[in-house]
């Protein structure tokens, strides 16, 4: 791993090769006018003293695409787009749709929708990033801010009716339909996205009526005069309604991404912060005290990955991507492109291990191990034998987050402050148990949520509390046969296993003790 971060390194302070471009103007094949659209050229870079890893050749990086929204602007001149809820600016590469879109709403400023992908400017010229679009999903003829709403609000699709005014949107399983007055709920049954531009809803009602939905088509003009990705039908007691409709919008998922990452060993501590509107910074502090910096964006893609686009590094024009993965709290990834050159790790992962809102406090602090000064009073503290919504839920996102299912899994739990914050963390011991014990999760209470930290295999009920803390986490003590072992917190998680070298002090016990009730199959929860 150390000649990974090497390489990794090395390549953030390797610089970019500039090509000269023409600029941007009303008469060049960049104008709105011309239909011929020139793709940005592709930088190249020169072998250096500084390139550890054989490169794999010139490759273009994939396209790894996200739903964005925003204001765009589109003139001879100028073509940018201002993201909703921020005032960062991009430059944008537009497809034909948006072109002739904009060309006959006749105005240089709407509001849009669409399926695209960050990435760094070619022309060294420019300095922003720019974003290009893959699928135009709405535009409107409105243009104030007004109009962007929340992502995590949107519907997973919307329709507009023309034959009689009509409206529909489905969310969370549910398709609601309004209709002169009339606003009924339907179940959805069953939706299918085909190849290429076609889509399908069934859906039913309480009273077992059947209502369809279809997407098809290259486009559809509202009586508002507003563009929307699909043409649709909707059917109905054998009757066909046609309107317009835009589908699937990609669930916003920025949140579960948003905070800090770590990666250290004796020479490196290399930390990355994703922040709110796709803003990414990255910190390298070195054992001989010396500290860079990067910064650039990033956004999600598909179900589990990750973009990070790095535009500058030490404040000089960069253009280092990688798409990471995630594996539990974890971000991995195999490969990086440099200025449209890839590269490979030798076969080895980057992996940057999530941080706690306790570690991102103390960032670059030494933390060493110390006596708290909290107070604790002896107590059991038991496993109830009912649970919480919260709790249920927080269990069946750490089997999502690890793509296992939930089968016939039961668990126990218990809740404790484990970082003298006043709110209690969650514990939850899952019935995979064997003769040495059993799966220990540990979540830390983020106030609207629990949030996973660490599982612990081979715990034997019950666990104690020691006194010293580690990173403000308490360690936990747990008894090994005739022994007691300390388990202490790194900044990013607990021991993957019981099973440690450390043995627990006489005088770190604080007789907090937690599942001190007996686990049996009995009281044991079922997740739901």
């Amino acid at each position: 791993m150390l000649r990974v971060m090497t390489y990794f390194c090395l390549f953030l302070m390797t610089g970019c090769v500039q090509q000269h471009y023409q600029p941007i103007v009303n008469d060049s094949l960049y104008s709105i006018g011309s239909s011929n659209q020139l793709p940005e050229k592709r930088l190249t870079i020169k072998s250096s003293p500084l390139d550890v890893m054989t490169p794999k050749g010139i490759s273009i990086v994939p396209a790894k695409y996200y739903t964005f929204s925003g204001i765009v602007t589109i003139t001879a001149l100028q073509r940018t787009i201002r993201l909703c809820h921020t005032e960062q600016i991009f430059n944008l590469q537009p497809d034909h749709h948006l072109i002739a879109q904009i060309k006959r709403l006749n105005q240089t400023t709407a509001y849009i929708e669409f399926k695209g992908q960050l990435n760094q400017s070619l022309n060294p010229l420019h300095q922003r990033a720019i974003i290009s679009i893959e699928q135009l999903h709405y535009l409107s003829n409105q243009k104030n801010n007004n109009i962007c709403k929340p992502q995590n609000t949107r519907p997973n699709f919307e329709i507009k009716g023309s034959q009689p005014d009509w409206v529909g949107y489905g969310q969370k399983n549910q398709f609601t339909f309004i209709i002169k007055g009339l606003d009924t709920k339907w179940a959805i049954k069953k939706s299918v996205i085909t190849k290429g531009l076609h889509a399908f809803v069934e859906t039913k009602n309480s009273a077992g009526e059947q209502l369809d939905l279809s997407f098809t088509g290259n486009g559809c003009i509202d009586s508002n005069n507003n563009y929307w990705q699909y043409e649709t039908k909707l059917y109905l007691k054998g009757k066909q309604i046609v309107g317009c409709g835009k589908y699937p919008n990609q669930q916003d998922d920025t949140q579960a991404w948003l905070g800090h990452y770590r990666y250290k060993n004796n020479n490196v501590t290399i930390e990355l912060a994703l922040g709110k509107h796709q803003q990414a910074n990255v910190i390298y502090q070195y054992s001989n005290g010396k500290v860079q910096t990067s910064n650039g964006y990033w956004h999600p893609y598909g179900s589990s990955g990750l973009k990070l686009l790095l535009t500058q590094h030490q404040g000089n024009k960069a253009n280092i991507v990688y798409h990471f993965r995630r594996d539990g709290v974890r971000l991995q990834a195999s490969q990086q492109w440099r200025d449209n050159q890839k590269y490979s790790f030798n076969g080895a992962l980057f992996t940057l291990d999530r941080m706690t809102d306790e570690a991102e406090s103390e960032s670059f602090s030494t933390a060493n191990l110390n006596t708290s000064t909290r107070v604790f009073q002896a107590q059991d503290v038991i496993s109830p034998i009912t649970t919480t919504p919260a709790i249920n839920n927080a269990i069946k996102r750490y089997f999502t987050m690890h793509k296992t299912k939930t089968d016939n899994s039961k668990y126990w739990f218990s809740e404790y402050d484990l970082t003298g914050n006043g709110r209690k963390d969650l514990l939850v011991i899952l019935d995979w148990c064997e003769d040495d014990g059993c799966v220990l999760l540990v979540f830390e209470n983020d106030l609207n949520r629990y949030k996973f930290i660490s599982r612990i295999a081979q715990v034997k009920a019950p666990l104690q509390i020691s006194k010293t803390q580690r990173h403000q986490w308490q360690s936990l003590l747990i008894k090994d046969k005739q022994r007691w072992l300390q388990l202490d917190f790194d900044g990013i998680s607990y021991p993957s296993s019981a099973k440690v070298k450390q043995l627990a002090s006489d005088t770190n016990f604080t007789q907090v003790k937690l599942f001190t009730t007996a686990l049996t199959k009995s009281n044991a929860i079922a997740i739901e």
